[in-house]
């Protein structure tokens, strides 16, 4: 195999939308929809750097893993430019067969309560982060914001939330789940 002295990629930063990079590692993308900062302290050998409207990694003798890293974080960064311009939207439903459980949101300690899920008398509790805005619609819980990986991660921790043991599975299919996503009102992701 070759191997590559120079490797260097682009990313366009489309109008509108502020991306800088403040210390070594730390990207901070800036729109109308709200401002995100993003920590790639754990990345090492890839230079970044912004300049005329466009972010460029760069790396000398690059291994796979470390373009397959390359990639991963364009995309991670190209989905926070997408998602200060327009939010995501994901989409949970509340399923239950015997006990009617209920969702509510407190904003002031950012917690989701579920609860009467199974009957039981103690809510089951899930955290959200900062940028992620959380509403119940009927049976359905929405999750809207500009970060992706927080919107996926509030809507992961309302699922284990809501994980039954020691009962049967197949039997026993209450919870929250994920069943769509959106861009804005495009729907990217979903379960029919």
């Amino acid at each position: 195999m070759v191997k590559i002295a120079f490797f260097k990629e682009e990313l366009e930063i489309p109008d509108g939308v502020k991306v800088t990079l403040e210390g070594d590692h730390h990207i901070r993308v800036k729109g109308p929809n709200g401002d995100i900062t993003k920590d790639f302290s754990h990345v090492r050998g890839i230079k970044v750097r912004v300049e005329n409207k466009k972010v460029i990694f760069s790396t000398d003798f690059p291994k796979s893993a470390t373009l397959a890293l390359i990639k991963t974080i364009m995309s991670i960064i190209n989905n926070l430019i997408v998602g200060v311009q327009t939010n995501y939207k994901y989409i949970s439903k509340i399923a239950y067969s015997h006990f009617p459980c209920s969702v509510r949101i407190d904003n002031k300690t950012q917690n989701i309560f579920i609860e009467n899920f199974l009957g039981e008398r103690a809510p089951r509790i899930a955290k959200y982060p900062d940028n992620v805005n959380v509403e119940v619609k009927g049976d359905d819980i929405y999750f809207i914001g500009p970060d992706k990986e927080a919107l996926g991660q509030t809507a992961s921790n309302v699922k284990t939330a809501c994980r039954i043991r020691k009962k049967d599975p197949r039997v026993f299919q209450d919870g929250v789940y994920l069943y769509k996503k959106q861009l804005g009102e495009e729907v990217i992701w979903e379960i029919k």
